[in-house]
């Protein structure tokens, strides 16, 4: 178009109030249209969240006890080569391996039960099933 064709509309770079209208319009109807898709694509994620993160905390938990059982029988092993007492510090450290990654999953679960109070103590209240009863 040439500057002759113009008219009297808004100069260059500039919009109608109407069209600004009609932009803001189509710009909302856009933004609920993505809303709404959003929702009906989030609407089954939380339950995953939540059953990923306790496999999660529960590969964590076993990891940590083999761990523990597994350094501690590696370091005997080593002590028994060193000192020539080839069963015995072996096993007296797998013990106390085994209790050092029972202590770690002790305490992933203390640390696992109070986030998860946290989260209920947030949650809204729901009636319980004996209250309809009554």
């Amino acid at each position: 178009m040439s500057e002759n064709d113009k008219g009297s509309g808004p100069g260059r770079g500039e919009i109608s109030p109407e069209e600004r209208e009609a932009l803001k319009r189509r710009s909302e109807g856009i933004g609920r249209r993505l809303d709404e898709v959003q929702y009906r694509q989030n609407v089954g994620r939380p339950q995953n969240n939540v059953r990923g993160a306790a496999y999660g905390q529960a590969f964590k938990i076993a990891a940590e006890l083999v761990a523990g059982i597994v350094v501690g029988g590696g370091i005997g092993w080593f002590l028994d080569q060193q000192f020539g007492t080839l069963p015995f510090l072996m096993v007296l450290f797998v013990v106390l391996g085994f209790a050092a990654g029972l202590l770690n999953v002790i305490r992933g679960a203390q640390q696992a039960q109070a986030k998860a109070e946290h989260l209920q103590r947030s949650a809204p209240s729901v009636p319980d099933d004996q209250d309809d009863e009554k």
